[in-house]
C-alpha cells in the first residue's frame, strides 16, 4: 500500500469515527433539548414500513409514500420539493426498454438528449445533465464518469422517481437539476408474470417476474429479461439480458434483511442516428438533402459493444421499541465495458458543410476498454418525537461511496459518404488516455421535519461531505474537497389537501478534473423554489407546480489546456404536472416545463447573456387512456399521447437553433382472458424526422422514428 493510500485510509477511518460519534451525540442531545420546557416526550410508532409501502407498488395512488427526497417514508405531498413517481403501469405504457423512454412524459425531464441511443440513458433534469452524477439506485448513487456507467433495465424496477432541484443536503455531491432514483423490485407477496414481445424491426424479448412468500417471514423474487435481434437503424443488432434476484428474511431479533443482486450482459453494435452535423439533420444540404435517420456510417465488422455488469446489495431495517428505525443499504458494483465504433465529426476536412455531391464525412474511430468497481453504504436512523403540540420527524444519516475507474481510450480516423455509404474498414488507433481514477465520498447528514398547528410543516436539512479524487496515468493529480449543503423549507397543508411550499437549497458537484487544468473547486450554487401540491389522500386527481431559480457557480469554461472556473449559469423555470381520473374509464395526465437558461459569467465575455445548448425552452406532454365497459368491450383500453419539445440552441453563440417538434404515440390493450393481456404500442405514429438537440453544430441527434411493439403478458 502506497503512502497516499495509507494516508487516505487513515483519514477515512478518522472521519468515520468522528462522524459516528457526531451522529451519536446528535441523537442523544436532541431529545433532552426538546424537553427543556418540562414537556413530556412521546415517541410515535411509525405506521409504515420502510420497504413495502414507500418502495412498493404505486397502484395509481395520487399521493403515494416515497423515500425519495426525504430518505424516510413521506407522502409525496410532504416532500418540500417537486417530485414525480412513476409506477410499473407508467413504465410499461409504451413498452419502454430504457429508462429514458419511460420518462418521456415526466415534467422537468429532458429525455433522450442525444436521440435514440440504445446503450445509454441521456437525461437532463431542469436543464442540467443528470445521467453522470444524478442517477441513484435505491437511494444510493450510481455514479458515472467518462464511459464508466451502469445500465439498468427498467423491467427490473418497481418505480422511477424524479426529485427535481438541488439535493446535496440529502445525497451529497450531485448535479444541480435534481436526481432520478431507480427503485428495485423487491421480494414480498406473490408475483407471477411471463411476457413475450416483438417489434417491427424484428427484435424479440422474453421476460419473467416470479416471487412468493415463504414460511418464517421469508420471501424471494426472481426477475429476468432477454432481448435480441435487429434495431431499426442499419448494422445495429445483437442481444442483451438481465437477471435480478432478491431474498428477504426477518431475524429472531426483528431485523428485516433484503438481499438483491443483478447481472447484466450485452453483446451488440451501435446505432447511427447520433453525433451528426447540423447541415443534413436540422437543415437540408443542397447536395443530398437530409441524412437518412436510419443510416449508420460505422463498420459492421469492427463496430462492437460488450458489457458485463453485476451488483450485489444488502438492505437492513430494524424498528426499535421507541419507534425509531435503523436502516441501511450496502452495495458492491462491477462493470466491464468495451466499445469500438466510428462516428461522424463534420464533413470532409471537419467542415460543417459538405464539399462534394456524395457528402463525404470525416469519421472519428473510437474505442475504449473500461472497468468500474464501486462500493457504498448509507445508514439512517429516523423516527418521530412529539413535544406537546409539535411533532419532529428526525433523521440522522451517514453514507460513504468509493468509485474506481480503470480505462484506456484510443482513437483513429476514417471517412464515409452520406450517399451510398460503405464499410470504412478497420482503423489504426492510438491510445491517448490510460488512467485509473478514484473518487471517495463520505457524508454525514441530519433532517428535522417539524409539524405544528393545523397544517404547518417546516423542513431543515444539513449535510457535510468530504470528497477525495485522484487520477494516476495519463494525468496525475490528487485533490480533496469539503462542502456543507443545506435545505430549508416551509409548507402549509390546507384541509382539502392543498399544500403550498417555499424551499431554499444548495448543491455541490465534485468535478473529476486536474487542478493543473484550472479546475480547483466543485461546481456549486443554490436554488429557490416556490411550489404547491394538491393531492388529497385517496382522491382521483393530483396537481403540482413549481417556480424555481437555480444559480450555478464554478462552471468550467475556456478551452484545452487553459480551463478556468469563471463560469456561472442561471436557470429559471416553471413546471406543472397533473393527473385526473374521471371515474368513467377515462384518465388523463399532463405535464409542462418552461426553462430560461442564461450564462451570467464566462471567461469569454461574448457568451454572457446567451443560453447553453441542449436546453429546450418548452416541453409539453399529454396522455389519455379510456377503458371500455360493457359486455362486448370489457377488457379493452386505448390510449394516446403527444410529446412536444420546444426550440433550443445548437451552438454557444446562439446563431444556430434546433426547431421544435411534436410527436404522437398510441397504444391498445386487450384482456384476452382474466390472466392474459395483449398490448400494442406505437410511438411516433407519423414517423416524423426530428432532431432532439445539438450540443454543437457537429453533434446533432435524430429522435426515434415510428416503432411498433406487440407484447403478450400472462399472470399466474
Amino acid at each position: 500500500m502506497t503512502a497516499l493510500h495509507r494516508h487516505f485510509h487513515r483519514n477515512l477511518f478518522n472521519r468515520l469515527a468522528t462522524s459516528t460519534a457526531l451522529c451519536s451525540c446528535l441523537a442523544l442531545s436532541t431529545l433532552p433539548a426538546l424537553a427543556q420546557e418540562g414537556e413530556i416526550i412521546v415517541l410515535d410508532d411509525i405506521d409504515v414500513t420502510f420497504t413495502e409501502n414507500a418502495t412498493g407498488s404505486v397502484d395509481q395512488q395520487s399521493n403515494p409514500l416515497t423515500v425519495t427526497g426525504g430518505k424516510v417514508p413521506l407522502l409525496l405531498s410532504e416532500v418540500p420539493q417537486s417530485v414525480s413517481v412513476l409506477g410499473r403501469e407508467e413504465i410499461e405504457t409504451f413498452d419502454a426498454t430504457r429508462v429514458s423512454e419511460a420518462l418521456r412524459y415526466t415534467a422537468g425531464v429532458t429525455a433522450e438528449v442525444f436521440g435514440d441511443d440504445n446503450d445509454y440513458d441521456w437525461l437532463r433534469v431542469r436543464g442540467f445533465q443528470a445521467d453522470q452524477t444524478g442517477i441513484y439506485l435505491d437511494n444510493a448513487q450510481n455514479l458515472s464518469f467518462a464511459f464508466g456507467s451502469f445500465f439498468v433495465d427498467p423491467y427490473t424496477l418497481e418505480r422511477i422517481e424524479v426529485l427535481r432541484g438541488p439535493s446535496s443536503a440529502l445525497y451529497g455531491g450531485s448535479n444541480p437539476g435534481g436526481i432520478v432514483n431507480y427503485v428495485t423490485k423487491r421480494p414480498g407477496g406473490h408475483v407471477g408474470e411471463m411476457s413475450f414481445s416483438l417489434n417491427d424491426a424484428g427484435r424479440a424479448a422474453v421476460a419473467f417476474d416470479l416471487g412468493e412468500d415463504l414460511a418464517g417471514d421469508r420471501a424471494y423474487r426472481v426477475t429476468g429479461r432477454l432481448e435480441a435481434g435487429e434495431h431499426h437503424d442499419d448494422i445495429n443488432s445483437g442481444w442483451r439480458g438481465t437477471l435480478s434476484g432478491g431474498y428477504k428474511l426477518t431475524t429472531d431479533a426483528g431485523t428485516e434483511l433484503t438481499f438483491l443482486t443483478t447481472l447484466h450482459k450485452a453483446d451488440e453494435q451501435h446505432n447511427g442516428s447520433t453525433f451528426l452535423p447540423y447541415d443534413g439533420t436540422v437543415v437540408p444540404t443542397t447536395e443530398f438533402g437530409f441524412i437518412d435517420p436510419d443510416a449508420n456510417f460505422s463498420d459492421p465488422d469492427w463496430d462492437s459493444y460488450a458489457r458485463d455488469q453485476a451488483t450485489v446489495s444488502a438492505i437492513a431495517e430494524h424498528e426499535f421499541a421507541n419507534g425509531f428505525t435503523l436502516t441501511g443499504i450496502g452495495r458492491l458494483g462491477y462493470v466491464s465495458l468495451e466499445e469500438s465504433y466510428y462516428y461522424p465529426y463534420g464533413y470532409s476536412g471537419y467542415a460543417l458543410s459538405p464539399s462534394d455531391a456524395d457528402g463525404t464525412l470525416s469519421l472519428v474511430a473510437f474505442e475504449h476498454d473500461t472497468t468500474v468497481r464501486t462500493a457504498q453504504a448509507d445508514i439512517r436512523y429516523f423516527g418521530r418525537v412529539n413535544t406537546g403540540a409539535v411533532e419532529h420527524n428526525l433523521l440522522l444519516g451517514l453514507d460513504a461511496r468509493s468509485y474506481t475507474l480503470d480505462e484506456t481510450q484510443a482513437s483513429g480516423f476514417g471517412s464515409n459518404t452520406v450517399v451510398n455509404p460503405t464499410a470504412p474498414g478497420t482503423p489504426v488507433t492510438s491510445i491517448y488516455q490510460d488512467a485509473e481514477t478514484k473518487q471517495k465520498q463520505l457524508g454525514i447528514y441530519a433532517q428535522n421535519q417539524i409539524g405544528w398547528g393545523a397544517g404547518w410543516r417546516a423542513t431543515f436539512n444539513l449535510r457535510h461531505d468530504w470528497v477525495d479524487t485522484e487520477q494516476v496515468g495519463t494525468s496525475n493529480f490528487s485533490r480533496s474537497d469539503s462542502e456543507t449543503s443545506y435545505r430549508a423549507a416551509l409548507a402549509y397543508e390546507f384541509a382539502g389537501g392543498f399544500t403550498p411550499y417555499l424551499s431554499l437549497s444548495s448543491f455541490f458537484n465534485p468535478l473529476i478534473s486536474s487542478p493543473s487544468s484550472g479546475v480547483t473547486q466543485p461546481e456549486s450554487g443554490d436554488q429557490i423554489e416556490l411550489g404547491f401540491k394538491w393531492m388529497p389522500q385517496g382522491s382521483n386527481f393530483s396537481v403540482s407546480g413549481a417556480l424555481f431559480q437555480i444559480d450555478q457557480e464554478n462552471v468550467v469554461t475556456g478551452a484545452f489546456p487553459s480551463y478556468n472556473q469563471l463560469g456561472e449559469v442561471r436557470m429559471r423555470g416553471l413546471e406543472l404536472e397533473a393527473a385526473y381520473d374521471f371515474g368513467n374509464g377515462l384518465r388523463v395526465k399532463g405535464a409542462a416545463t418552461t426553462l430560461d437558461a442564461e450564462i451570467t459569467a464566462d471567461s469569454d465575455s461574448s457568451l454572457i447573456g446567451l443560453s447553453p445548448t441542449l436546453v429546450p425552452e418548452l416541453e409539453l406532454s399529454l396522455l389519455a387512456e379510456y377503458a371500455f365497459a360493457g359486455p362486448r368491450l370489457t377488457g379493452l383500453s386505448i390510449g394516446g399521447g403527444l410529446r412536444h419539445r420546444g426550440e433550443s440552441f445548437a451552438n454557444d453563440a446562439n446563431t444556430l437553433s434546433v426547431p421544435s417538434y411534436t410527436v404522437y404515440d398510441a397504444y391498445l390493450q386487450y384482456a384476452l382472458a382474466a390472466d392474459t393481456d395483449l398490448r400494442l404500442s406505437v410511438t411516433n405514429i407519423g414517423d416524423d424526422r426530428y432532431v432532439t438537440g445539438c450540443q454543437t453544430a457537429y453533434v446533432c441527434s435524430y429522435g426515434a422514428g415510428r416503432e411498433f411493439a406487440l407484447t403478450l403478458t400472462k399472470t399466474f
